[in-house]
């Protein structure tokens, strides 16, 4: 049996500032998940907190927090919640906590420019609770496999998503993890929103492409190449690195521009050339 949402917005700020008057040394949390929608007023309430940190300490001093708090290690979650490689999950009268630490399901990353993008929600005695952007949200829901991860994938869309935003974050968790599966969860996850009868501007961009990898001579790391043969205007620029040799006949973008990845990750609009 599925619980019930019980972290209402009002419950969720009041469950904060309980833990911040718990916390010895100065946090910051992100909001990656149902939280985070509960307090945009997307959704009315959220069956768990999902939050990711970004240092080991933070994360030794959310556990000790919690725990203090009488959360306690939740069993037998099931196969969904495995694959979500979470640092730990605890439970506390029926409410939870998913926190994650850098990455989620081993895909995806609190990138830099997810943190840039975070909005400050709150803070209280040292405790500072950021939310990334809906976009961010969008991409950390593709990689999971919840029962709510569809529906909350849907809000996150119908109140409007930046499809260049979404594609430039991809390009960057290339960048992060060097590795393709983060677009292969993707593609599950739109299909299943296809089969729902969602479609969505990115769901062609994502799903009409391939990844192409080669190793740099010099360095010896992979360079991948996000290929999309839709016709969506993003997909008319070219990411470059400054590792991408000159044969490629293609200039590198402007100075200033987004094009700038630190990695060989580019898009090409095969329909354009």
């Amino acid at each position: 049996m599925s619980r019930e949402p019980t972290f209402e917005s009002s419950a969720i700020r009041r469950q904060f500032s309980e833990l911040a008057n718990l916390i010895d040394d100065d946090l910051t949390v992100y909001l990656i998940g149902g939280g985070a929608l509960t307090l945009e007023g997307l959704k009315n309430a959220t069956k768990d907190i999902d939050l990711i940190v970004r240092e080991e300490s933070e994360l030794r001093q959310l556990w000790n927090v919690l725990t203090s708090a009488g959360y306690k290690p939740k069993e037998d979650l099931g196969e969904e919640y495995d694959e979500l490689g979470a640092a730990f999950i605890l439970e506390k009268d029926h409410r939870r906590f998913d926190v994650f630490h850098e990455q989620v399901a081993g895909v995806i990353s609190l990138s830099d420019s997810m943190v840039s993008r975070s909005r400050h929600l709150f803070e209280e005695d040292g405790l500072s609770v950021r939310m990334v952007s809906l976009n961010d949200i969008f991409l950390f829901k593709a990689v999971a496999n919840r029962e709510d991860d569809v529906e909350d994938m849907v809000r996150i869309a119908q109140a409007g998503i930046e499809d260049d935003v979404v594609v430039e974050e991809i390009m960057s968790q290339l960048d992060l993890l060097g590795s393709d599966d983060f677009i292969g969860a993707m593609k599950q996850k739109l299909e299943r929103l296809e089969d729902r009868g969602f479609v969505f501007d990115i769901h062609d961009e994502v799903n009409d492409s391939t990844i192409e990898a080669k190793m740099d001579q010099k360095s010896g790391t992979p360079l991948f190449r996000f290929v999309s043969t839709s016709t969506m205007t993003i997909s008319t620029q070219v990411f470059r690195s400054p590792l991408l040799s000159d044969n490629l006949g293609r200039k590198p973008p402007p100075q200033g521009s987004s094009g700038c990845c630190g990695l060989a990750i580019y898009i090409v609009n095969r329909m354009a050339r």
